[in-house]
């Protein structure tokens, strides 16, 4: 279960006053908001967030063309309010897509900042441009006296073990809690570290807190925890819970089609309830494959329907069924039918753009999208046969629309095997969402979280992104690896078949290939490149860095991986990374920031950044005057006593044996 924590950053001022971060992460803080557009309101420690029209879908918050997102604060006056884009300043979405009431807001790279002397109320209006942001950060300066405790997660039936956090506003206030419902003092358990309930079927856990702080006692928090058994669950029970729930499914399901990260499919058994996966499900299937039951993951909302996220638990199929699909109309393509894999008979295909209508006999027409399932539309005018699927679809400041995700043209779709590849070049030729089968094997370059990079024998590098079976190192052989392909922005990338994605063997590393600045082009995403000699200087947005040599300059950007140092000197350095693009932008990913000059660890006498029995035999030539001291830039006098001597020698002896430490 994920562990939400409320980041908070207090600073004490002159008075009793003080100013404190509230930060709202759209990875967590949805309050109302689901992946529906519409009104939402999110409330954190004493601000509220109300957004006019909008989504709030777990991935970032979007708000909508000349619609008004309020934040108001009921604990003190508003200073800085910092909003995250995915854009920059008059990119597609970016910070520039605001103007506030009262003003002083500017558009600053991928932030947007608003400051004042303080007020209780901002309106911002996305008068430009839709926005989208992943985090906003609230500074407000007051004193709000005690403040009770939170308590996080919310209450609610859970259906395992969970972990309990506490914190409070209030400097210097200590938290005391309960967890069999009486009321907490301070004589009670004092909350120091986040602490676990076991799951116990049936039972039910009531945690109270207050914070103690000068004698003086808040108001009592109050959490509710029921612990009850997996109900029996399929995909008609989507529609009767809440988004973010966690579920698993008690009924086999029957694949209906898969592409990529996305899965169609209806129960196998019980009522025939139609729905969607979206995400990594670790395997390959084909229609009319019976998935076991057991699978699950979290209920979202999205284009006003039922859809399962954050997947687990899904098993390779256990066998097949023939699958036929419905006949319909294009009158027909509506919500009784959403999920459904249908047949349009002798329809008109006109095309527009990535999609087009349907239009049958009759005069009847519905819409159509291509991009799902990468299947180009034919473009001869003419009437076809459509295989395909119902799909919601909602616009901004729209009404909910159905349409076909087409899946195949003219001819039946049939089940067959992935399609034998031997590079990345030709997996990227198949269509999107279709299954490749590598007959050669690829080289992993460097795995991170769901980031695994690779090479293949024609010397093409590569991103999988995705869940995958075995742990890699740089160097490991992948064979028979099956992924289809997907869009990321501006590049293309891999979805795995997890479970084919396993460790057969080891061979050399690959080394980064080391170019100046102005070397590295556009056609070298996913490439691992190298850097040296650069200066590093951190950009206004966040996790951003511009790095220059002497050809040329390229953005870093360290939001993966993390390995920028927090304090960057005005030294050189060497990097290693990623090539990617964003925006059609170049920019870094980078694996590995070390400074060209690092200092040298103690005992290192010659100078080679490690400490081994050389440096002993330096030391005996300095004490036999077979060489100066001064060959070695000070780092003979390793106690710093000004003397190069036998107590020396012991402590470098220490060193290499471990009963000292470097400094």
């Amino acid at each position: 279960m994920r562990k939400f924590f409320t980041l908070l950053t207090l600073c004490m001022l002159a008075s009793a006053a003080w100013a404190v971060d509230i930060v709202f992460d759209a990875t967590v803080d949805v309050g109302t908001g689901s992946s529906t557009a519409g009104e939402f309101t999110i409330v954190k420690d004493g601000i509220t967030v109300h957004v006019e029209q909008g989504v709030a879908n777990g991935t970032h918050y979007r708000f909508y063309k000349n619609k008004k997102v309020t934040i108001t604060s009921a604990i003190g006056n508003m200073t800085n309010i910092v909003f995250d884009c995915v854009g920059a300043d008059n990119d597609q979405y970016g910070s520039g897509g605001f103007t506030s009431d009262p003003d002083k807001y500017e558009p600053k790279g991928y932030q947007g900042v608003w400051t004042n002397p303080g007020v209780t109320q901002v309106v911002f209006t996305a008068t430009n441009f839709q926005v989208r942001a992943t985090k906003i950060t609230v500074t407000v300066n007051g004193d709000v006296g005690l403040m009770a405790p939170s308590i996080s997660p919310a209450s609610g039936t859970y259906y395992e073990s969970l972990t309990v956090n506490m914190s409070c506003l209030t400097d210097g206030a200590k938290i005391y809690y309960t967890t069999n419902g009486s009321t907490p003092t301070a004589s009670s358990t004092q909350y120091t570290a986040p602490f676990t309930i076991p799951f116990e079927l049936g039972k039910t856990v009531t945690v109270k807190a207050v914070s103690v702080k000068d004698g003086k006692t808040s108001d009592v928090t109050t959490a509710t925890y029921k612990f009850e058994d997996v109900p029996t669950f399929g995909w008609a029970d989507m529609f009767n819970v809440a988004d973010k729930t966690n579920v698993t499914f008690t009924y086999p399901s029957i694949v209906l089609w898969q592409s990529g990260s996305t899965l169609y499919a209806k129960d196998a058994s019980g009522e025939k309830g139609y729905g969607i996966a979206y995400g990594s499900t670790n395997q390959v299937y084909q229609i009319g494959d019976i998935i076991p039951e057991g699978f699950g993951g979290q209920k979202t909302t999205y284009n006003g329907m039922p859809e399962l996220q954050t997947l687990k638990g899904f098993q390779a199929a256990t066998t097949y069924v023939e699958v036929k699909p419905d006949i319909i109309t294009p009158a027909q393509v509506a919500e009784p039918y959403w999920a459904h894999y249908v047949l349009l008979q002798n329809v008109k295909v006109t095309v527009n753009g990535n999609g087009g209508t349907f239009t049958d006999a009759n005069g009847n027409s519905c819409t159509f999208f291509v991009n799902t399932f990468g299947v180009p539309a034919p473009t001869d005018g003419g009437n076809h046969d459509v295989w395909g699927i119902v799909a919601a679809y909602k616009p901004s400041n729209g009404d909910q629309v159905f349409q076909i995700l087409p899946i195949s043209f003219g001819v039946e779709p049939k089940r067959e095997p992935p399609v034998d590849v031997v590079s990345i070049e030709e997996l990227y030729e198949l269509n999107r969402g279709k299954w490749g089968h590598f007959t050669t094997p690829l080289t992993t370059i460097y795995q991170n979280g769901s980031y695994l990079y690779v090479k293949d024998n024609e010397d093409t590098y590569g991103l999988v992104y995705g869940t995958v079976a075995d742990t890699f190192a740089n160097g490991d052989y992948i064979n028979d690896a099956i992924a289809s392909w997907t869009l990321y922005g501006d590049n293309k990338q891999m979805t795995p078949n997890g479970q084919s994605f396993t460790k057969a063997g080891h061979g050399d590393p690959i080394a980064p290939e080391l170019l100046p600045i102005e070397e590295i082009m556009t056609d070298m995403v996913h490439r691992y490149l190298a850097v040296e000699n650069v200066t590093i200087t951190a950009e206004d947005a966040e996790f951003t860095y511009m790095m220059t040599d002497e050809t040329g300059t390229l953005k870093l950007f360290d939001k993966n991986f993390k390995v920028v140092p927090e304090n960057l000197t005005d030294g050189l350095y060497y990097v290693e990374g990623f090539l990617t693009t964003h925006n059609h932008e170049m920019e870094l990913l980078p694996i590995l920031v070390r400074s060209m000059n690092p200092p040298y660890p103690k005992g290192d006498v010659n100078g080679d950044y490690e400490v081994n029995i050389t440096d002993v035999n330096c030391l005996i030539q300095v004490i036999l005057g077979k060489r100066p001291a001064s060959d070695f830039e000070g780092r003979a006098f390793v106690n710093d006593d000004d003397e190069v001597n036998i107590s020396d020698v012991n402590t470098v002896i220490a060193i290499i044996l471990g009963t000292a430490q470097p400094d």
